[in-house]
């Protein structure tokens, strides 16, 4: 047998032991390229931005929720980010937002990142997402001597649906009618802040591609006919924690008059928050775009260490 045929005999059998295994573990409700994507991908950033610790913050049926912390060398502050990532609450991973708490704790923030529940994955509802988020919270202010942060200056952040899980805990009282009242400050990449279209006759914008729609119409279903009662964007009060928005112009997951309308009405309100827009940028562009990512993280910073 030549080298070529021992090769190929080789790269096959790792392939097939590969698409086997994806195979094996997939989700039942995740499709197949999304898994693919989530255990190649996702799993590929672990490995290229690997954090300082991980630590289980939550149990669930045998699922261990992590978050993952970016600890800087020399602190130059005691504010820290706790972030979670966007996919609409069925999909995406804690993975990929390494690299902004990665340049973050390089500039001297303690960052971290946290997993939650999602419905492709665990077969969730978007309440449990809040359920963990609310829970990442507390354990981070549990742990804070462990952790060396000041429990009293965490802000909290995400992007997409994160954004939602971010604002939800400042915004949305719990069952036992409270929400969490120490939050330092709050980051929002493209949130999703507004979900009561879901329920109340909302008509999406005819420029939304129908792949969008379709994914739309799934998400509506993990709120159980409580987008309303779930949307950040109605329980806008006064003395909320100053925010920050970064969003995309050109975003038609999230279109910017949402955002516009939701920042207005937080104005009213006498709340403290600051809206920057990129011209010609769609949904999660700083990701995507290494000039627009230099410059979101120019504007983060100045807003972290203010």
């Amino acid at each position: 047998m030549n080298k070529f045929m021992t090769f190929f005999i080789v790269f096959a059998s790792i392939i097939f032991l590969s698409f086997s295994y994806l195979f094996i573990t997939k989700p039942k409700n995740m499709p197949f390229i999304g898994h693919f994507f989530d255990k190649v991908f996702y799993g590929s950033l672990y490995y290229l931005t690997k954090p300082d610790y991980s630590y289980i913050y939550k149990k669930h049926e045998g699922l261990k929720l992590k978050v993952h912390v970016f600890v800087p060398e020399k602190p130059k502050t005691d504010t820290s980010l706790l972030l979670f990532h966007g996919g609409g609450w069925a999909f995406g991973s804690s993975y990929s937002l390494f690299k902004i708490c990665k340049d973050l704790s390089d500039s001297g923030i303690t960052c971290f990142s946290a997993d939650y529940r999602l419905s492709l994955k665990h077969n969730s509802k978007v309440k449990d997402s809040m359920l963990d988020a609310r829970a990442a919270f507390r354990w981070l202010s549990e742990n804070s001597d462990k952790l060396n942060i000041n429990k009293e200056k965490i802000i909290v952040g995400g992007g997409s649906s994160g954004g939602h899980l971010a604002a939800s805990l400042a915004m949305i009282p719990d069952d036992s009618g409270s929400t969490i009242d120490n939050i330092h400050a709050l980051v929002f990449f493209n949130p999703a802040i507004n979900t009561t279209f879901f329920d109340n006759g909302y008509e999406l914008p005819e420029n939304m591609g129908e792949r969008r729609k379709s994914f739309w119409l799934y998400l509506k279903k993990l709120f159980d006919g409580k987008s309303v009662e779930l949307s950040p964007s109605n329980w806008i009060k006064e003395n909320l924690p100053p925010s920050i928005i970064f969003h995309g112009k050109n975003d038609r997951t999230i279109p910017l008059p949402i955002i516009e309308e939701f920042t207005k009405h937080m104005e009213e309100k006498g709340n403290e928050i600051k809206l920057l827009t990129w011209e010609g940028k769609g949904h999660q562009f700083y990701r995507w775009d290494k000039e627009s990512y230099s410059e979101v993280m120019n504007e983060l910073l100045l807003f972290l260490k203010e």
